[in-house]
């Protein structure tokens, strides 16, 4: 299950690098707008990819919270 979302966030780094790429160029305020708010969801998908591949690879007695 963890590999399906190390893959996904691997794809997600990815985009998010070629939306910055994107706003390097001369862009209209509605395109920087809309690669900002991409790249706002971007990294929201990454971070739920992070915490679900933490706490797959969590032992169950090793969690600090409990």
């Amino acid at each position: 299950m963890t590999l399906e979302y190390e893959l996904k966030k691997t794809f997600c780094e990815q985009e998010s690098e070629k939306y910055i790429e994107y706003l390097c160029e001369k862009r209209t305020k509605q395109e920087v707008y809309a690669a900002i708010e991409k790249l706002a969801l971007l990294h929201l998908i990454i971070k739920n990819c992070e915490d679900v591949i933490y706490a797959a690879n969590t032992p169950e007695f090793d969690d600090p919270l409990n």
